[in-house]
């Protein structure tokens, strides 16, 4: 490990923030830990190595310290983690750090390090040195979100979920929303000290349709008629949930009237309950018309004189 650079360990730019290093470090030490990866002595080389590189990049000063003396020598100098240790007392770096660096026993580095800090994040326990039973390592719960399409949530469907650790086959039901949540026993983090496993969570996110509406259980549609239409009535065919139904709509019908079909909503998740579908009218006119409309327009209007707004500005 002569010729390590921290950043190239975490995989981090050298103008990277402390988020970004962050975060790259809980990333690597998931996918090294030596109790997620038993019998590699690879993987358990590999986390010493991220390890070590947090502990100097996590550290203001020793990240400092390690870049005024890593690249004293031009921008391509490559100096390694040895070279930083043989200089530890005269850039201020603590001596033992070498000693820990060196030790087969790595995790019983010094007290309280950044290191130390993410272990008992990330794998709910300390060093590996410590006497934590199995029975009482807290299982990790893992989150993921997953889209699903608008008749998938109304009809339910089968999903693969791709999680860090594998591919599972998820049922989602019938009836799910936005911020509906599944859990998948069993499925989340590996335990770290061979107990039971953490759970999966689900967060759905349920994609808008292209002209339905969801309130609740209940589905709404607009359906553009024409004056025509609304005039004289007519029976049209309009998509539903369900697959396409017949919807007629009586002569003279008014501008917004809602068509209720009873029980073709979306399935409660409590009980056996289930919305209704509403048609509504929507009325669609044409932007212009000819004179010989206008004309003909007006005299539907003289033959069937209407006061809407009669008494309208009156209190």
């Amino acid at each position: 490990m002569d010729n390590i650079d921290p950043y190239k360990t975490l995989g981090v730019q050298r103008n990277a923030t402390d988020a970004e290093i962050k975060s790259a470090y809980r990333k690597l030490a998931r996918r090294y830990h030596p109790d997620l990866n038993e019998n590699s002595s690879n993987a358990e080389s590999r986390f010493k190595e991220i390890s070590l590189a947090y502990e100097i990049l996590s550290d203001k000063e020793r990240r400092r310290q390690y870049d005024s003396f890593g690249f004293s020598h031009g921008p391509n100098s490559q100096a390694g983690f040895e070279d930083f240790f043989r200089n530890a007392s005269r850039f201020g770096v603590d001596p033992r750090l070498r000693r820990q660096y060196k030790s087969a026993n790595f995790f019983g580095a010094r007290e309280n390090s950044a290191s130390d800090d993410l272990f008992s994040e990330l794998f709910g326990s300390g060093r590996r040195g410590r006497s934590t039973s199995a029975a009482h390592s807290k299982p990790q719960v893992l989150e993921q979100s997953l889209e699903v399409r608008f008749s998938e949530a109304y009809h339910g469907v089968k999903k693969s979920v791709v999680t860090p650790y594998k591919t599972l086959e998820v049922y989602v039901p019938a009836g799910v929303d936005n911020g509906s949540r599944i859990r998948v026993g069993g499925q989340g983090h590996p335990s770290v000290r061979g107990g039971r496993a953490g759970d999966l969570f689900l967060n759905l996110l349920v994609n808008k349709h292209k002209f339905f509406r969801r309130e609740g259980k209940d589905i709404f549609l607009d359906v553009p008629v024409t004056l025509g239409e609304a005039l004289l009535g007519t029976r049209i065919e309009i998509p539903a949930p369900d697959g396409n139904v017949m919807l007629r709509i009586p002569a003279g019908v008014q501008n917004g009237t809602s068509f209720r079909f009873r029980g073709k909503g979306f399935p409660s998740l409590k009980d056996s309950a289930r919305g209704d579908f509403l048609a509504k009218v929507n009325l669609v006119l044409p932007e212009k018309i000819d004179s010989d409309s206008a004309k003909l327009v007006e005299e539907f209007e003289r033959l069937n004189p209407l006061r809407p707004r009669n008494n309208f500005l009156k209190i």
